[in-house]
């Protein structure tokens, strides 16, 4: 049985003096067999550093610069938007349809006299990764679904959007 009270002439020091050694940080990080500290394998600034998230959003923002010089004029509020996945991927899969690539939405007058809600062009990462074999590709069907919803969005033909896109693709001329 244990109890709580002290026993007599029983009591525990610690040695704070003058020659109890203080490591810092540095020193304290494992060094395994001398081959250095552990640290971080690439640099921060390094593009193998950059997550597939960020990779997407890179391209996304190029394909949006892009139709923005051509449609200045009319994409200028437009508001571009990365998601994962649709809000209602399970019903999608459970009927059978293809989940969608990307949506739009048209700017929406609110309550208030001068605010409005700007156009919404939604971007699906997972489905557009999930048809694409390569980084190439990526970078193709993420131009082709922006087209296809700013032509929804502007309410004109796909092929008018970037006139250059399909052209070497598709073999036209």
């Amino acid at each position: 049985m244990q109890s709580n009270a002290q026993e007599p002439g029983f009591s525990v020091t610690f040695n704070e003096g003058p020659s109890a050694p203080v490591r810092s940080f540095v020193q304290r990080r494992r060094n395994r067999h001398g081959r250095g500290l552990r640290g971080p394998l690439l640099l921060p600034g390094m593009p193998a550093a950059r997550t597939r998230s960020e990779k997407f959003e890179d391209l996304v923002v190029d394909s949006a610069e892009r139709l923005s010089e051509l449609w200045s004029a009319q994409l200028a509020d437009v508001e571009y938007l990365v998601e994962e996945v649709p809000d209602n991927l399970e019903a999608l899969i459970a009927s059978g349809a293809q989940a969608p690539l990307g949506k739009y939405s048209a700017a929406v007058p609110s309550g208030s006299i001068s605010a409005t809600t700007h156009p919404l062009i939604v971007i699906y990462r997972h489905p557009v990764e999930a048809l694409c074999d390569s980084p190439g590709q990526v970078r193709e069907l993420i131009h082709e679904v922006l087209i296809e919803q700013v032509a929804g969005l502007l309410n004109i033909d796909p092929d008018s959007v970037d006139p250059l896109f399909g052209r070497f693709r598709h073999g036209g001329t």
